[in-house]
């Protein structure tokens, strides 16, 4: 089932897929989504604490049985696309001992006409495209102001650190659902046991909450002719 796209849809989750990976025809096409994977979940890491090493630099975690089944690949395909992305330095792996899941740094080509905030997620065109899991998004358009986005960045929430809400979206929670922290954990655990993902976690919090409680039926006080109330 396929639906066309009004103004008023909820655009279905997805990711970055930087423009500079367009470019790069000795990547495979799995190269290239494993490494828009690995950019959002660093995208991730930029706003928790504990993934940072010494030099500043922001680093993941992401096991190969764990990725492959992100990606709905094998095993070897991943480890194959993991090598080239690092041959091409594009990732840089470093290894934490036996049994523990290796260090994965993100890179990216460096363009010096532009700003770190403006290649982030720049188009071919200038226009501005947004992670799901790091900005709320709109229905009808993406705010293009920096400083506006900057506004909407939101904080990770749950149990599983995978409900995001910004300051704005938890302010509206405590006036509008008032048990919004066991709603927060119920999202929060219902995103990591299924494997599902929403686009706006705050209106999907609200939505269970009415679906929760129903408003009363309006009462009807008219009566028919000759009948008395």
């Amino acid at each position: 089932m396929t639906q066309f796209i009004t103004s008023e849809s909820p655009i279905p989750a997805h990711m970055a897929f930087p423009s500079f990976l367009l470019t790069m025809s000795e990547l495979s096409d799995s190269a290239k989504i494993i490494y828009c994977v690995l950019l959002c979940r660093a995208q991730l890491s930029q706003k928790r604490d504990g993934f940072t090493d010494e030099h500043g630099r922001i680093f993941i975690y992401y096991p190969i049985k764990d990725l492959a089944e992100a990606v709905h690949k094998s095993e070897m395909s991943v480890k194959t696309a993991l090598s080239t992305l690092e041959k091409h330095e594009l990732i840089v792996r470093k290894r934490q001992g036996v049994g523990k899941a290796n260090r994965i740094y993100v890179k990216f080509p460096v363009d010096r006409n532009l700003s770190v905030r403006q290649t982030e997620n720049c188009l071919p065109d200038g226009k501005k495209t947004v992670c799901h899991a790091e900005r709320k998004l709109s229905g009808r358009y993406i705010e293009r102001d920096n400083k506006k986005i900057d506004n909407r960045m939101s904080k990770a929430y749950g149990k599983f650190q995978n409900v995001f809400l910004s300051d704005d979206d938890i302010s509206i929670l405590q006036r509008t659902v008032p048990p919004y922290r066991e709603y927060i954990e119920r999202l929060s655990a219902y995103m990591q046991s299924s494997g599902k993902s929403y686009a706006d976690h705050a209106a999907t919090i609200r939505s269970w909450y009415l679906r929760d409680n129903p408003s009363p039926p309006a009462r009807n006080y008219e009566s028919e002719e000759n009948e008395s109330l």
